[in-house]
């Protein structure tokens, strides 16, 4: 199964919504969303496309980034967002165990959802083994989510092989777009997984990072993975804008330049990238010269992400 990470922004939830009206199997995917603006409208959209497809999101219930970094505006969007949850069942309620976690904090998650299928994300866990055992025991623990590797081995090894998810940041983020280069490996987990967990999972083509928003870049970089032909491992491949100076050129013209790029790649290696519905979205403003936006370049790019680790895992890749 694969468990893509995402921040709750407007791109990343769009990009579930779309994978909802796609043709191909979701079976295999659990996205994970950490939610990071005090409006819960968007994720209610979200939840009802899922809805029709039976597709589960974990979503984080402690969340404190952005918007909800202080305890006072976490505080009122659970408020707001238990009814959701509440309403629709593919919404697994998910709590994220960091270095300050008490296990008072953990009873309190648990009297909020007593019978309900949950999940726990660790993320440099502050929980004893004991307690940690206590936790992976839980039969209404679906998953046990680790991030980036932050749990000891003893307490790796009292989570059921059944319900352990390894979630890792595999995408190597520079400051400039300009800056990206050639192909670069990003991960073969999708050959191991099996053996080691029910899963795994990473931050897709993004990052683990939290950026509110950035400047208009200098150049315009399109990260798309593709399946290697030679090691079926999966590569990432960054395609950039010829133009790469802010007085040279504009957005518009950058992304075109760079989506060209992607365009051209994917018709020459259709094994490797597969074929899916971001990649077409690419294309047609390609022949058509239109620019979408930024945010629609991050939708896209999540878009052709998931699609792709999905077929691959089907072995339609």
């Amino acid at each position: 199964m694969y468990f893509p990470f995402m921040y709750g922004r407007q791109s990343e939830l769009l990009a579930i919504r779309s994978l909802t009206k796609d043709a191909r199997s979701l079976s295999a995917l659990v996205p994970v969303i950490e939610p990071v603006n005090a409006d819960v409208a968007p994720l209610a959209k979200c939840f009802e496309a899922c809805k029709g497809r039976k597709l589960p999101i974990a979503l984080i219930f402690n969340p404190d980034k952005h918007q909800l970094a202080s305890r006072t505006a976490a505080t009122a969007w659970r408020k707001d967002a238990l009814p959701l949850i509440e309403k629709y069942d593919s919404v697994i309620p998910t709590y994220r165990c960091h270095s300050e976690t008490t296990q008072e904090n953990i009873d309190a998650f648990f009297k909020v959802f007593p019978e309900r299928e949950t999940a726990i994300i660790y993320s440099s866990s502050g929980l004893s083994d004991m307690e940690t055992k206590a936790l992976a025991g839980r039969s209404t623990v679906r998953f046990h989510m680790v991030l980036n590797g932050k749990i000891t081995s003893a307490q790796r090894s009292m989570v059921p092989k059944s319900k352990y998810v390894a979630i890792q940041d595999d995408f190597n983020k520079l400051d400039r777009n300009a800056d990206y280069g050639g192909p670069e490996l990003f991960t073969d987990r999708h050959k191991t997984f099996s053996s080691n967990g029910v899963g795994f999972g990473d931050y897709a083509a993004i990052g683990s990072a939290f950026q509110a928003s950035g400047s208009t870049p200098a150049a315009v970089a399109i990260h798309a993975i593709y399946k290697n032909s030679a090691t079926k491992d999966i590569w990432i491949e960054h395609f950039v804008s010829d133009d790469k100076d802010k007085a040279i050129g504009d957005v518009a013209s950058k992304f075109i330049q760079a989506s060209k790029k992607l365009v051209n790649a994917s018709k020459r290696r259709p094994n490797e990238f597969g074929r899916n519905f971001g990649l077409d979205a690419y294309e047609a403003h390609v022949k058509a010269s239109t620019f979408p936006g930024l945010p629609k370049n991050k939708e896209l790019q999540i878009a052709h992400h998931i699609c792709l680790m999905l077929d691959v895992i089907d072995g339609t890749v």
